[in-house]
């Protein structure tokens, strides 16, 4: 496997806590190049986190 076989790992999480619910919300990517911070979206990952939040925040029953 040459170096332009390889791949890195680019993994960018979001989470929330309240009364009784701990949840984290992870993207998980593969990259040719070398990762930077600033290859994340931050506000697409918020707005994610935020979507699958109020999916599973709802009452039971």
């Amino acid at each position: 496997m040459g170096a332009a076989d390889r791949y890195a790992l680019l993994i960018s999480l979001c989470a929330w806590a309240d009364g009784n619910t701990v949840a984290m919300v992870m993207v998980v990517s593969a990259e040719r190049s070398e990762p930077s911070s600033e290859s994340v979206d931050l506000n697409r990952l918020a707005a994610l986190t935020l979507k699958v939040r109020a999916e599973v925040r709802q009452p039971i029953g």
